[in-house]
């Protein structure tokens, strides 16, 4: 298997958004379920004609919550070298990233704790925090995504059913 991406970049802003839409669709049932209880809550305060601090402290837990993303800055989290073109080579052994300035990454799949693909991207984890961005437009075919996908499952680091 031989397989070489297009070229591809990603801007610190487009990084963020995809980042933020991460996170609220990972954290999506606890708002949910943080939501309902201080509704329930608020309902049984007014019912029975009392104010329990604790529901502000709850609500600025909640606030919190959804407010997180703003405080991601990822261009000073990130390398330099994450928002420059590059493309990818992956074969059997290795996943190489080649950048517009000569760098060269040269990943053994050995060193990847988990991919999550979502339908526009691949995020292949390194670390809990650390990542590589491959988006899945820069595939030539659906051929070459189709084999890295079977790929990465036979390497059990990605599910896809």
């Amino acid at each position: 298997m031989q397989i070489k991406t297009k070229t591809f970049q990603i801007t610190p802003k487009q990084l963020r958004v995809l980042l933020t839409v991460d996170y609220y669709r990972r954290m999506k049932n606890t708002f949910i379920i943080l939501s309902v209880l201080l509704v329930i809550n608020i309902i049984f305060s007014v019912l029975q004609n009392r104010f329990d601090w604790w529901l502000i402290y709850f609500l600025g837990l909640i606030a919190y919550l959804v407010s997180l993303p703003l405080l991601f800055r990822v261009q000073k989290l990130s390398s330099t070298l994450n928002f420059q073109n590059r493309y990818c080579e992956i074969d059997e052994n290795f996943f190489a990233v080649f950048y517009e300035d000569g760098s060269i990454i040269k990943l053994n799949y050995s060193h990847f704790i988990k991919v999550i693909k979502k339908a526009d991207y691949y995020f292949l984890y390194i670390t809990k925090a650390q990542f590589h961005y491959l988006p899945v437009a820069a595939f030539e075919s659906e051929k070459d995504i189709h084999r890295f996908d079977l790929f990465l499952q036979g390497k059990q680091l990605i599910k896809l059913w």
